[in-house]
């Protein structure tokens, strides 16, 4: 088994940490998202998993055969098994209670599953243009800007076409995350660039102050609109990940945090139900009017909104728990399907 990369764990949890937050934020937690640095990490969140998918993209030997494989067990395989659960238990519910309650209070519990669309369009896209381009171009600078060209020409082409359906769009638009990221990793060999800690926290907070005070404006990679210019929305993602990575190559490792970041496609995919439920636990404490030093501490915003912020995050660490343990080929942690290379190992 590979040794995992500490930093790169902590960088994942930091983000799927802001994930949660953004979702919590949602309404009146948090004021309606105005929580402090929203409008940078709203430029980072997403961006620094794309970066991070192309900092792993790896050449396999089965060629794009084997590699979309491999993609479809670690991405389309966890999408598809919370997608058909979250929607057979909304049918279940909308069977047992009416539309108006129970049932709408479920409806959006799948609504993060979007990303794994869009992160396996991303890599079907970017692998099918790899292995193109490596069969007519030797393999060197030339390939890379080669594959930059293309992947850049889509980029653009996403940006312009707006909303399209099953988040291609939006894969089309951030493929040149994707692109940055393996560059990272093939030229600048970012794994093993030796950078002394005091610089790292240097640049790091010097690339998140950058991002602060650059006005990006409104961008939903989500709904694939964007204010900003193209070469802003890029510049935001590649500062605000640079910036994630470098502190987190100082911190290390943080508790829980890190955890998350380790099994961070579980937690995209149970967040927003396990919140679901901690809402409506909540929702059953009694409601006492009076002038008592809980009602007036409850009332306070942000003590509701810190509560629900962290038993989401502890139910999220359970469901990792339970779901590494009891689930793995259907949570990204094992293969449900065989690979050439690993079926001869086998026999």
């Amino acid at each position: 088994m590979k040794e995992r990369i500490e930093y790169i764990d902590l960088a994942k949890g930091i983000c799927i940490f802001l994930v949660v937050l953004d979702h919590i934020s949602v309404g009146k937690y948090f004021s309606g998202g105005d929580y402090p640095m929203n409008d940078i990490f709203m430029q980072t969140r997403m961006p620094l998993y794309f970066i991070l998918s192309g900092l792993f993209f790896k050449d396999y030997d089965g060629g794009i055969r084997e590699f979309l494989l491999r993609k479809t067990n670690r991405i389309l395989v966890p999408y598809l098994f919370f997608m058909i659960v979250y929607q057979a238990l909304a049918k279940l519910m909308s069977t047992l209670t009416s539309i108006d309650t129970t049932a709408a209070n479920i409806t959006g519990i799948w609504a993060p599953l979007w990303f794994l669309l869009c992160l396996f369009w991303m890599n079907a896209i970017f692998a099918t243009l790899y292995y193109i381009i490596k069969r007519f171009i030797p393999s060197g600078l030339t390939a890379d800007v080669a594959l930059g060209g293309c992947v850049l020409a889509i980029g653009i082409a996403g940006y312009y076409a707006g909303d399209l359906p099953m988040n291609i769009g939006t894969a089309m638009t951030s493929l040149p995350f994707l692109w940055i990221g393996y560059l990272l990793n093939r030229r600048l060999r970012f794994f093993q660039m030796s950078i002394k800690w005091q610089w790292a926290l240097l640049l790091g907070i010097g690339m998140i102050a950058v991002l602060h005070y650059t006005y990006m404006g409104e961008n939903f990679f989500y709904l694939n609109t964007y204010s900003s210019p193209l070469l802003l929305v890029y510049l935001a993602g590649l500062l605000g990940t640079l910036g994630i990575l470098l502190l987190s190559r100082v911190i290390k490792w943080l508790p829980i945090i890190s955890y998350i970041g380790r099994y961070s496609i579980i937690v995209l995919c149970t967040h927003m139900a396990v919140m679901k439920v901690v809402l409506a636990l909540l929702s059953l404490l009694p409601k006492d009017s009076g002038a008592s030093c809980w009602s007036t501490l409850w009332q306070n915003n942000a003590v509701q909104s810190w509560t629900v912020l962290a038993l989401t995050i502890t139910g999220c660490v359970f469901c990792c728990w339970l779901l590494h343990n009891y689930l793995p080929w259907f949570t990204a942690q094992k293969d449900l399907i065989k690979i050439g290379s690993q079926k001869t190992q086998a026999s």
